[in-house]
């Protein structure tokens, strides 16, 4: 989680070059997180398609698409980053 919380502070504090609607898509998704007590529940952060639905669930309404590129980002991010270190091995 610590990697989507990175990720997501990037874009929101502009050490990632980002358009208006990926500002605002990271925004919605840190918000939407923020409502897990992550004590009690995992989040699928490299399972696109559960972690999508998990969104969505939070949201109440269907993802709209900078939400959706931003969610299939992060979960590349991290797949990348633990292939990236099993390379390195």
């Amino acid at each position: 989680m610590i990697k989507v919380n990175l990720l997501l502070t990037d874009y929101l504090t502009g050490k990632r070059k980002s358009t208006k609607e990926k500002l605002k898509a990271a925004n919605s998704i840190k918000e939407l997180l923020e409502q897990i007590d992550f004590r009690s529940e995992v989040v699928p952060e490299n399972n696109l398609e559960m972690f999508l639905r998990l969104v969505a669930s939070l949201k109440g309404k269907p993802l709209e698409a900078g939400e959706i590129l931003l969610i299939e980002e992060i979960v590349n991010f991290k797949n990348n980053s633990v292939e990236s270190n099993e390379n390195n091995k």
